[in-house]
């Protein structure tokens, strides 16, 4: 796969619009390097947030360092993980996010004119790195993560693998069991690869229509097991095997795939799942370790944060900050109206 250059930017919730009982979550939004919109999602602002983004840039950029990054904020914990792993990042102020979500704004679009305020300030960073109106620089790390980055580096090496080992998975079906990818559309998915662990081979389900009965009772014995493992619900599992099933039936069984290959198609298969399942294995290994090590307050006791709540920066306790602008909200024109804090001063 060729690499392709990608900008990611990542917007909080307007305080104005989230509940305070909401949970932490930023907006993530993906584009290309001609500002076409890729990916957009809702990820914690926690390590496993971070791992999903991660993982996310990596499948959309084809390696781990093709992607510059932009936050409207410092205060999120993906964004210290983010600086903690050398990784490209630009922060922009409140008023500047809000003039690219209006200017980078593709107005030939409903659906992205129509998205939350949120996505909008998303795509607009994005867009904005896109365009050379922003850009990415290393950042220093965070004191309290310096010691962390051998961590976060091992884990960019482990989602840079998963992403090879599951495109892998991909060729080794297309050529040996292409039924899998009629029923999944991606085969790395959690139950998709439990599935195919269980039935790495189209013969072993390849009588459902001559033996019925049988292979059902089996199916469901499978469905069952994998339930108890914890997989998924067991009525999840049984739709992913009645759907290789289905497929299994309509896909012609391939000549050079003879009996004699059988075991050897198995064996090819379940290694191949296992390669993908070994690297979410270490991902989930190392994001359990920055867990326990980062955590995230609520609400957040950073500078721009306190700024958001309306809240003196001079007051936040132990800051031994001052505030460096009048508190008075400056007018803005021609801007996109948005609630302004109640009282307290902008950075």
């Amino acid at each position: 796969m060729a690499l392709v250059r990608v900008y990611c930017g990542l917007a909080s919730a307007d305080p104005a619009d989230r509940p305070a009982s909401a949970g932490s979550t930023l907006t993530s939004a993906v584009v290309d390097d001609a500002g076409r919109l890729l990916h957009v999602c809702e990820i914690g602002d926690d390590p496993a947030g971070y791992a999903q983004l991660v993982a996310l840039l990596v499948e959309r950029s084809g390696g781990p360092s093709g992607a510059a990054i932009a936050a409207d904020s410092d205060d999120h914990t993906v964004t210290s993980l983010l600086s903690a792993a050398g990784r490209p990042l630009a922060i922009a102020d409140d008023d500047s996010v809000d003039d690219f979500a209006e200017r980078f704004a593709d107005d030939d679009s409903l659906e992205e004119m129509q998205s939350p305020p949120a996505e909008r300030r998303a795509v607009g960073l994005a867009r904005a790195l896109q365009a050379g109106a922003l850009s990415a620089v290393t950042l220093p790390a965070p004191r309290d993560l310096a010691g962390y980055k051998q961590v976060l580096s091992a884990h960019a090496a482990l989602a840079s693998g998963r992403h090879s080992a599951a495109v892998a998975l991909r060729e080794v079906l297309r050529e040996l069991y292409p039924a899998a990818l009629r029923a999944y559309p991606d085969p790395a998915e959690p139950v998709a690869l439990a599935v195919l662990d269980a039935l790495p081979e189209p013969g072993m389900l390849g009588g459902t229509i001559a033996r019925g009965r049988e292979v059902s009772v089996a199916a469901d014995a499978i469905a069952a097991h994998l339930a108890a493992d914890g997989v998924a619900d067991e009525g999840k599992i049984n739709d992913a095997v009645t759907a290789l099933r289905v497929a299994i039936a309509e896909t012609p069984r391939r000549a050079a795939v003879s009996r004699a290959l059988t075991s050897a198609v198995a064996e090819t298969v379940r290694q191949a799942v296992a390669s993908v399942r070994a690297c979410d294995a270490g991902c989930e290994a190392l994001v359990g370790a920055l867990d326990a090590r980062v955590t995230t307050p609520a609400p957040a006791s950073g500078r721009r944060a306190a700024a958001r709540r309306g809240e003196p920066i001079a007051e936040l306790p132990g800051s031994g900050l001052r505030a460096l602008r009048p508190t008075e909200p400056e007018p803005v024109a021609g801007r996109r109206s948005r609630p302004e804090p109640v009282a307290g001063g902008g950075l």
